[in-house]
């Protein structure tokens, strides 16, 4: 028995016979070659890029409109093909006579380096994208064949070092039952899909490819990120016992979707949904988000600086999925980038606490204007809100809001029809500014709490370090503190207050945030049932009651002792992970 702990994208149990997918060794050797051969390599590349993008061309058509996200297969297609990708390709093929093979991997191992470095964790995890297509576009050159799960008897579970999102996309899902890979974060295309699909999946468990055999049994536990290879009789019909029930709570959730989020004494709670690509709203909105309070933006920037259109199209795209719901959109939450090295001329030490995002934004102005200009175009198509990610400081507040006063007056010098001040809210994310908050209050249209940076950052904790991550708590008193006076602030100032952060995603502290007057949930769109499930148990006399005893708590696992004991009779044991 081997039992390994990933990271959970997908929920769900699977219990079945694992088939492993090969991990093709694509290992390519330093070569030059002659002056003459420059050109034909190039062609070999550029011959490369189109099949490789025409695959998918072809993946696309095969899995029809039926296919929820045919928008992560043509990102994936669009990178293949970006200009800026070609260019640099050639290039080291011209410059150094490299062979097209050579080229494309020192090209891919630059972007790489580039991506591991950066401050946002969205961003690091397209690293993984970028190794599925970089492979891609290798099978072409070296005449490899794309590996693609093979044609089996279900139930099993797949598991491999990574799968494409084609890969994923065209599994049976009555064949294929769950999948656990060596690589992957939450936001990778991968996952996105998994959630989609609802097939049980966990990721990012480094070595499950080298350890597993085909054939052997295992259970991979969805909700809790643990995968058993070869589990104990006990533990097998311990599991199966489990994945009954999960069966059975998913079919309520999904016929509670459509029911109010609303506590049994009537009071209403918006749940949003916070969303890394367009084409997952229509997933957000099935599980029964109520708008999208985080769109976060930086997925436009995976090939390099957007322009105003690419902006435009995005934001576009997103207000006609949701139909007249709200769209928060988050201005760059990025540091430590390639744009951003080429701003300041070097890799950041500390990218957490350097120039990043609205601290980017305003070294980078070109780059803020493009998306100002591009979100106040699309203001008259619906109702959209702009979010400031990082603000430490009313200055700062002050500065954005005159800058985007100027961009509206471009915009209207140029005749563009555009609403009248569209809503302001800021990222609660940094202590500064939530010690301050009923001064920034004044300042602003909203305030959304990220819970994520704001526990690292108060107690200078990186969650991502093993030998400190034990530390990161959400519930440890001062962040109960701090949560409760921005919270506050709003209320006295009369402008909402939601939380973004992953803490609100998890049921166990749904309890406690509305005790502590929270209203407005922005959550993953797959936690979206299970805490309405939790928020339609409760009165609102029980989350006040709760919230008090947390407050006067001492410590983060006194706080969770009280929140086990009020909450967990409210979901199934298997859960207890979320």
């Amino acid at each position: 028995m081997i039992t390994l702990k990933g990271i959970p994208v997908s929920p769900g149990i699977c219990i079945a016979q694992i088939v492993c997918l090969g991990h093709d060794d694509l290992g390519v050797q330093p070569r030059k070659v002659s002056k003459a051969a420059v050109r034909e390599e190039i062609k070999r590349f550029e011959l490369a890029v189109a099949e490789a993008a025409g695959d998918i061309d072809r993946e696309i058509e095969r899995l029809g409109t039926g296919f929820q996200l045919p928008g992560l297969l043509e990102s994936h297609r669009d990178m293949i093909r970006d200009r800026s990708l070609r260019d640099a390709v050639v290039g080291r093929i011209e410059r150094e006579r490299a062979s097209a093979e050579y080229a494309l991997t020192l090209v891919f191992r630059e972007y790489l380096e580039k991506f591991q470095q950066f401050g946002s964790k969205y961003l690091s995890e397209r690293a993984h994208d970028l190794e599925e297509i970089e492979r891609k576009i290798l099978r072409k050159l070296l005449g490899r064949v794309e590996p693609r799960s093979i044609d089996v008897e279900g139930p099993v579970a797949i598991v491999a070092h990574s799968l494409s999102p084609a890969q994923t996309a065209s599994f049976d899902r009555e064949k294929v039952r769950g999948f656990a890979i060596d690589v992957g974060g939450r936001t990778s295309h991968t996952a996105i899909l998994a959630r989609a699909i609802r097939i049980p999946a966990v990721v990012g468990l480094e070595n499950v490819s080298r350890l597993a055999t085909t054939g052997q049994s295992v259970v991979i536990d969805g909700y809790a990120g643990v995968v058993i290879i070869d589990p104990e009789p006990a533990q097998l019909e311990y599991y199966r016992r489990q994945a009954q029930h999960a069966e059975a709570f998913e079919r309520e959730l999904h016929e509670e979707v459509k029911w109010p989020a609303e506590t049994l004494d009537g009071y209403s709670i918006s749940l949003a949904a916070n969303i890394e690509f367009p084409h997952e709203i229509e997933t957000a909105l099935e599980w029964g988000a109520t708008g999208v309070g985080l769109y976060r933006t930086e997925f436009l920037y995976e090939n390099g600086e957007p322009d105003e259109e690419a902006h435009l199209h995005g934001y576009r795209t997103a207000i006609e999925a949701l139909g007249g719901r709200e769209l928060v959109i988050r201005t760059l939450d990025a540091g430590a980038d390639k744009f951003h090295q080429e701003s300041v001329g070097s890799i950041e030490p500390n990218p957490f606490l350097g120039c990043r995002s609205i601290r980017l934004c305003f070294q980078r102005e070109d780059l803020f204007r493009a998306q100002l200009r591009a979100a106040l175009r699309v203001s008259l198509e619906g109702p959209v809100k702009l979010m400031l990610p990082m603000v430490s400081s009313i200055e700062e507040i002050r500065k954005a809001r005159e800058f985007i006063a100027k961009v509206e007056e471009e915009l209207v010098r140029e005749g563009v029809p555009l609403r009248h001040r569209v809503p302001l809210g800021i990222m609660v994310e940094v202590p500064s500014i939530a010690m301050i908050a009923n001064r920034a209050a004044k300042e602003v249209d909203f305030f959304s709490i990220g819970t994520n940076d704001l526990v690292q950052y108060c107690l200078a904790v990186d969650r991502t370090n093993e030998r400190v991550a034990h530390l990161y708590q959400p519930a440890h008193p001062a962040i109960l503190q701090l949560i409760k006076r921005v919270i506050d602030a709003g209320a006295e100032r009369g402008i909402p207050v939601s939380i973004c952060g992953e803490m609100c995603s998890e049921p166990i502290y749904t309890v406690l945030l509305l005790g502590l007057g929270l209203r407005r949930f922005s959550l993953s769109p797959v936690s979206i049932p299970t805490v309405k499930r939790v928020i339609r148990q409760l009165t609102m006399a029980n989350a006040y009651e709760v919230a008090a005893q947390c407050l006067a708590s001492d410590s983060a696992e006194d706080t969770l002792a009280i929140l086990e004991q009020r909450v967990r009779p409210l979901l199934p044991d298997f859960t207890k992970a979320l």
